[in-house]
């Protein structure tokens, strides 16, 4: 298949792009200046966004853009409004204009009840949530696939960082940390959320998906799981509260565990549980130590 991959300079972008090739499709990827192989266009405008997929001519659309900041997503709405949804907007409109799928990726932040939500339980309860809500019902406007999601693991990218990179440089710094015990996730490794995006870019489903591992946990669990797998003391993780934090404006969900047997009937598959996915990236960074 032909590729587009739209927001490729992100985390994300970072490990997906050259799975996506690796995996023996043409790809072409997209950020907002270009350069360095990146196809210009700001997502926001809809004749650049236009222009970008009509030249590119994709079988297949993903779309990873957006401002995942839940920070600034709070003080900014109006940026959160532009980034989240209008360009969601404009991609749905150009992949439907050349008859592409579109692989639109949101987030487990629009959840928020125990137990494991489905995919029609959605409560999106701050900025970020609910432009992320918003961008996925303008993606459905094209033949989309939705994939509610949240990932940790070893960052390719040069200047972002994920959980686990996070709690690796507490861990071997022997940094105190705060990890909250009331708040739960059912997040993939990296690893796997490729393997499934590309799945998806395959069999092309429409409508919107959980994709997670089984199980889920608390973020400080997870915290001391992680420790434990890559044989570290947990010394300096410190179980505590997002009430306690004093670092967190912005409203946050406390459960965000979701329920992806939709997903797992639709490719005929079972997912991961989180122990597995956490096993699977403790080696990564079994080496750096």
């Amino acid at each position: 298949m032909k590729v587009l991959v739209l927001g490729a300079n992100g985390m994300l972008g970072a490990t997906l792009a050259p799975y996506i090739r690796e995996r023996g499709h043409q790809i072409a990827i997209n950020s907002r200046r270009g350069g360095n192989g990146y196809l210009a266009a700001d997502l926001s405008n809809s004749h650049e966004t236009a222009k970008l997929v009509d030249e590119a001519k994709p079988d297949v659309v993903i779309n990873l853009a957006g401002l995942t900041d839940v920070e600034r997503c709070e003080s900014n709405p109006k940026q959160a409004w532009l980034e989240n949804v209008r360009t969601a907007e404009n991609i749905a409109t150009a992949s439907r204009a050349i008859g592409a799928h579109l692989i639109h990726i949101s987030t487990d932040q629009v959840y928020d009840r125990i137990p494991f939500s489905n995919e029609n339980e959605a409560t999106p309860g701050n900025q970020y949530a609910m432009t992320k809500y918003a961008g996925e019902l303008a993606a459905l406007a094209a033949t989309a696939t939705i994939l509610r999601t949240n990932f940790f693991g070893l960052s390719r990218h040069a200047t972002r960082h994920s959980l686990t990179d996070w709690l690796f440089s507490a861990l071997t710094e022997s940094s105190t940390v705060q990890v909250f015990e009331d708040v739960r996730f059912s997040p993939l490794s990296l690893a796997t959320l490729c393997e499934m995006i590309e799945q998806a870019a395959q069999k092309q489903p429409v409508g919107v998906f959980n994709l997670g591992s089984h199980g889920g946990m608390s973020k400080a669990d997870f915290a001391f799981a992680f420790a434990a797998e890559i044989n570290l003391s947990d010394r300096s993780l410190t179980r505590s509260t997002t009430s306690q934090s004093g670092f967190l404006k912005a409203w946050r969900p406390k459960d965000m565990c979701m329920d992806s047997t939709r997903f797992e009937r639709a490719f005929d598959l079972v997912l991961p549980s989180l122990d597995e996915e956490i096993r699977r990236v403790a080696k990564d960074y079994r080496e750096l130590i």
